[in-house]
């Protein structure tokens, strides 16, 4: 695994993660919960910040990318029991899990 893999992870965990928030609220329902919208945007956040620090080879990016697999772990671990019902949400719940593993790979 590269260091280009770990940074497109976070690209796409956080392009499906803003995607799957907007989703979510139009959605409407369980899907709308704040809670679920807020893990989404805070993983969507912390891994394209993640992508930033390590395009730019920042020394610190270990600290970003203990808070990038812990966030998208939770995330994942929120949109998983909509997946069967809701593509989009098995789609970020996967997103997240690779985006994590990547992170923890550069710890």
């Amino acid at each position: 695994m590269t260091m280009r893999d770990s940074i497109d992870a976070c690209e796409r965990a956080h392009r499906t993660c803003t995607e799957t928030a907007i989703h979510a609220m139009q959605q409407g329902g369980p899907l709308a919960e704040w809670s679920l919208v807020q893990v989404l945007l805070d993983a969507a956040d912390i891994t394209e910040t993640t992508a930033d620090f390590l395009l730019r080879s920042s020394r610190l990016h270990p600290l970003i990318c203990r808070a990038a697999a812990e966030v998208a772990d939770k995330c994942a671990d929120a949109c998983e029991p909509h997946a069967g019902q809701d593509l989009r949400m098995k789609e970020c719940a996967e997103s997240c899990r690779r985006a994590a593993t990547h992170c923890r790979k550069l710890l």
